[in-house]
């Protein structure tokens, strides 16, 4: 069983007032950079294998602090960039509920449904955190590994281990530059 230590990044100006990011390559934030050394300072002890990092720079700036410590190196994966919203992405969220009403309103009420326009769905994104995690678990099987990722990503990994339906995802979004830890059996 491997054991994954799941964190998300820490805070962007984009986070803190509520914007759509997705793939958009928005960087740490002065409260995001104390964060991830905040992280950083509480996994010190913990005996880390790998740490596998989004190739976006809010997450990857995260993951290089955490990894210091352990002078190890991160290894980036596109697989775990965030989910990729579209048109959406740069959008307050607001602004995205008020443009695309109808739309937004199915995709907070039945998220495995809708695909934002131009963007991928909740389907899309598991099945390449699924690639990643199939990638851990035959090179680390008894290892910790710690992913540093994003809010939808990350759930979806927790849905997986956990064996939560993805249609309850909007319950279990974890705030920013937060982490915990999780098992993950050998994916199929």
């Amino acid at each position: 069983m491997t054991k994954i230590i799941l964190v998300r990044h820490g805070q962007t100006a984009w986070t803190s007032e509520n914007r759509i990011q997705g793939w958009l390559d928005i960087k740490l934030n002065e409260k995001g950079l104390r964060q991830a050394k905040r992280i950083a300072k509480e996994l010190k002890k913990k005996k880390i294998k790998a740490i596998y990092s989004s190739e976006l720079s809010r997450a990857y700036e995260t993951a290089k602090i955490i990894a210091r410590p352990h002078k190890l190196k991160v290894k980036k994966n596109i697989n775990l960039n965030e989910l990729n919203q579209g048109k959406w992405q740069g959008l307050l969220v607001k602004e995205a509920k008020n443009t695309y009403r109808e739309l937004y309103r199915r995709w907070e009420e039945e998220p495995l449904s809708v695909r934002p326009p131009g963007g991928e769905s909740i389907s899309d994104l598991y099945e390449r955190a699924l690639h990643v995690l199939r990638e851990i678990t035959k090179k680390y099987p008894k290892g910790k590994v710690v992913i540093v990722g994003h809010k939808v990503v990350n759930t979806v990994i927790k849905c997986y281990s956990l064996g939560i339906n993805l249609s309850n995802i909007w319950k279990l979004l974890p705030r920013e530059a937060i982490w915990e830890e999780i098992e993950i059996s050998e994916t199929s």
